[in-house]
């Protein structure tokens, strides 16, 4: 009975909430060809100016930045099932998003550390576009917790996501909000890193982590208060699909290697100094 009861939650949350699964794949996809998008505004002098925006990116990243993970809810789903009379049913979905959660939580406290990390939920996302940063991030029972400060002057999110052969280039601040990705999807990722307005990164940035470390290192981080990664780890074993569980159990190796790219590009680029015309790019 407990085996059908998951395979009807599984089946469930993959027609609402539109699971993701990884691919093995390391390899990014290649930039695309400015003629590829010669219509897009975006792409002008595209091959130069992405290299200095990645520079400027991960000096400010560094040194004054921070990175905030978005958390999903689930709320629609389980607002759904409720509706519907599943009560039970919702529930478990409601439990199986905070397992969720706690487990992408514990992998960043544990494995990076190259900037402070912060978690808030999807529902905050407009807020985190605007700059409206502060009583919306998540403490170590999950609620939004107003004491958590996060004073950073600049900030990436990241989230797992599919990867782009992007049809966006360098986009300015005063086009951000318009700007609309139609490009192709190429894979899924574990974590893919975007700029305030959830438009992702350029190479030669690391943005994206497919592949982990086999044996990530165990750093804590002291913006939220710790989870027992391997409790956690166990619970998603025993309670979630194999399908629906395994981005999870790779996701800490996954944060432990994009946090030893940031720190590999970060050395390669040190003491970067952005030029005033740059500035439209960064934000």
């Amino acid at each position: 009975m407990m085996a059908l009861k998951l395979n009807k939650i599984f089946f469930i949350l993959c027609v609402l909430s539109c699971q993701n699964t990884f691919s093995q794949e390391n390899d990014g996809p290649k930039p695309p060809k400015v003629t590829d998008y010669k219509n897009d505004s975006s792409y002008t002098n595209y091959n130069n100016l992405r290299y200095k925006v990645a520079q400027a990116q991960i000096n400010l990243l560094k040194n004054d930045g921070a990175l905030l993970v978005r958390l999903k809810t689930n709320a629609n789903t389980i607002a759904k099932l409720k509706t519907a009379g599943n009560i039970d049913l919702a529930t478990q979905v409601e439990r199986e998003t905070m397992l969720k959660n706690k487990t992408i939580i514990a992998s960043y406290q544990q494995e990076f550390t190259f900037c402070p990390v912060y978690f808030f939920y999807s529902n905050f996302s407009d807020s985190v576009k605007h700059k409206n940063i502060q009583g919306i991030f998540v403490d170590s029972n999950l609620l939004v917790n107003p004491n958590i400060v996060c004073n950073a002057t600049f900030y990436l999110i990241a989230e797992a996501d599919k990867v782009y052969n992007s049809s966006l280039g360098i986009v300015p601040e005063s086009e951000a909000s318009k700007a609309i990705e139609s490009g192709t999807p190429t894979r899924e990722a574990a974590i893919v890193l975007k700029n305030r307005y959830f438009i992702q990164l350029h190479k030669p940035f690391p943005f994206f982590q497919i592949k982990g470390n086999t044996e990530p290192s165990i750093m804590i981080s002291h913006n939220v208060a710790y989870f027992n990664l391997s409790e956690l780890q166990s619970q998603v074993k025993k309670y979630m699909s194999s399908q629906e569980a395994k981005p999870l159990l790779k996701l800490k190796g996954c944060v432990s290697a994009l946090n030893e790219d940031l720190f590999s590009f970060y050395a390669k680029n040190k003491g970067y100094t952005m030029p005033s015309s740059l500035a439209q790019y960064i934000y």
